[in-house]
């Protein structure tokens, strides 16, 4: 009877292993599928340029010299008097970029040394352009989405020595020989286009 019994618990084992076997490798056993693609990152090209007066600049700013195109006044060259003025075209060129653009051109006008010049955008009768407290003059600002880099973006100053009845009287002669700067500062940046939450 004990030879028996014993018999019946290897029995037992065995069948018990081999159920087992079969439902932990049923547990293991699945169809798997792998594959591994590569993307690739290309940079866009940033090429802005920056021109005075139809000449390319490549310092960040640029000195020039202001000259008399009034025909108003007989001053050597190079100089100017009560009377002058004058206009400096500025031009943006994008069009090798593949990113769209913020752009901000400005002008310093603090070394003027008290020269009593206005500036207007454009021409004579555009906007009066005021300097801030640091003598900066913010003369166009703007953004350049890419579909419109091919179109250069043109702008300019236009700059005058009023020669009024006041300027007559008070005399004018202590500006003579004076030495004035204007540095004009280009900036570009890639335009990151905002979106507002409704």
């Amino acid at each position: 009877m004990k030879k028996s019994i014993f018999g019946k618990i290897g029995a037992a084992a065995v069948v018990l292993t081999l159920v087992t076997s079969s439902l932990v490798g049923g547990t293991f056993a699945k169809y798997t599928s792998s594959i591994t693609a590569t993307g690739s990152a290309v940079a866009a090209k940033w090429l802005v340029d920056f021109k005075v007066g139809g000449n390319k600049i490549t310092e960040e700013a640029k000195t020039f010299t202001l000259t008399d195109t009034s025909g108003n006044t007989e001053v050597g060259s190079g100089k100017i008097a009560p009377g002058s003025s004058g206009s400096i075209a500025f031009s943006i060129d994008g069009s090798e970029s593949e990113v769209g653009y913020s752009y901000t051109i400005k002008a310093d006008v603090s070394g003027l040394n008290g020269l009593p010049l206005k500036f207007h955008k454009t021409d004579k009768n555009g906007e009066v352009l005021t300097p801030d407290d640091n003598g900066i003059i913010e003369l166009v600002t703007g953004d350049v989405e890419l579909d419109k880099v091919a179109t250069a973006v043109d702008s300019a100053i236009y700059w005058e020595w009023e020669n009024t009845a006041d300027d007559e009287t008070a005399n004018d002669k202590q500006y003579q020989g004076e030495t004035g700067q204007i540095d004009v500062t280009f900036t570009a940046t890639q335009y990151i286009k905002t979106t507002v939450q409704p």
